[in-house]
């Protein structure tokens, strides 16, 4: 997926263009399931906001941030 920031622009896109260029179905605004997560944790706070300001309401945050889903993989 797009970094944070092309974030916006992506989230924009109309879905034939978005599919074409990351090639994967665009989230819908309606989507509950929107994960954003980085190797620390801002990155990944900043995109869900971003996508909740662009109306994105299922967007969520994963705190943990890439190292814990990785623990907790292992």
């Amino acid at each position: 997926m797009a970094g944070v920031s092309e974030l916006e622009s992506a989230l924009q896109m109309e879905p034939a263009a978005f599919q074409a260029l990351y090639s994967a179905e665009k989230p819908k605004l309606e989507d509950e399931h929107l994960v954003f997560f980085c190797q620390m944790g801002k990155r990944g706070l900043q995109a869900t906001q971003l996508a909740r300001d662009l109306g994105y309401t299922g967007a969520r945050h994963y705190a943990g941030a890439y190292r814990e889903w990785l623990e907790k993989e292992a």
